[in-house]
């Protein structure tokens, strides 16, 4: 918990440049655009292109003729991530932080305040024990927060599809990480794609089968918690949606879950181990009601 409210996370695209905000007891730092824009300049081309082919020499090649372009993002993509990625570690050193998240959609539309997508840096930072996480939503960043300090293992902040029939959840988003166990664990393997409006370069991460993961959500307006348990059956391998796509075999009622699902928002962060006991006491320990959600 002291951990917790010592935490710092920037915040961009929302709010305005230099404000704070106290979230469960932790600080977001509200950044402009203009912060991130001004470091792009000081980036070595020579360093963008080394990050870039790191990033693509551990990648997997798409199946042959599983897939047709534009799946496969240009080079110049790549290194346009490769450059968001190396000014965001300039701008957290800047803010004495290993935490940031951004209005992503904002940032790349009229206002170009990204030259590239954030995806791939987003899932560095995840696997090096930060955190980079899409949206700028409030209530994305606690269950992200709380589960990097309970057990040192990255969330995956997805929009979840849910299937009554096979009692399923397809987690799923164009980011992840792919070491799903923390710094310290095995890498996965993942692929970089086009996102799923055919654009940009992101990250297909390929989760692995057989553990049980824990999902949850704060609402922090309401001084609440959602969280439901499922058995991870690895990726789901399809061309429809965003990239990363965990199947989740729910435990207890899917029935229950769908009815009420929309009460906290469409996202939900997952994180792996079967940590629901002790994410249920951390909820409590901020002054959250924990709902069972399933």
């Amino acid at each position: 918990v002291e951990r917790f409210r010592q935490s710092k996370v920037l915040v961009l695209g929302r709010g305005r440049g230099g404000q704070q905000q106290d979230v469960l007891g932790a600080t977001w730092q509200y950044v402009d655009w203009k912060e991130l824009q001004a470091f792009y300049p000081e980036i070595d081309p020579d360093e963008a292109a080394e990050q870039a082919a790191r990033w693509t020499r551990a990648a997997q090649a798409l199946p042959p003729g599983q897939y047709v372009e534009p799946s496969v993002p240009p080079a110049k993509e790549v290194h346009h991530a490769a450059v968001v990625y190396l000014a965001m570690l300039r701008l957290l050193k800047k803010y004495g932080t290993n935490m940031i998240t951004m209005s992503c959609g904002g940032g790349l539309g009229t206002s170009a305040a990204l030259c590239g997508f954030p995806c791939l840096g987003f899932s560095q930072l995840l696997d090096d024990g930060g955190l980079g996480i899409c949206e700028a939503n409030v209530d994305d960043t606690p269950p992200m927060l709380m589960a990097l300090h309970l057990a040192g293992r990255p969330g995956f902040v997805s929009d979840p599809a849910i299937d009554t029939s096979q009692n399923r959840i397809v987690y799923s988003h164009c980011v992840g990480p792919t070491k799903v166990f923390g710094p310290s664990g095995p890498q996965n393997g993942y692929r970089i794609r086009t996102s799923h409006a055919r654009i940009g370069a992101v990250v297909e991460s390929l989760p692995p089968a057989g553990y049980m993961t824990t999902t949850f959500r704060t609402n922090v307006a309401r001084k609440q918690m959602v969280i439901h348990q499922a058995k991870s059956l690895g990726a789901l391998d399809s061309e429809n949606g965003c990239r990363t796509k965990l199947i989740g075999e729910v435990r207890g009622d899917i029935a229950k879950l769908f009815e009420r699902w929309d009460q906290f928002g469409w996202h939900r962060v997952t994180v792996y181990g079967d940590l629901k006991e002790p994410l249920t006491e951390f909820g409590k320990a901020l002054g959250l009601e924990v709902i069972e959600e399933a």
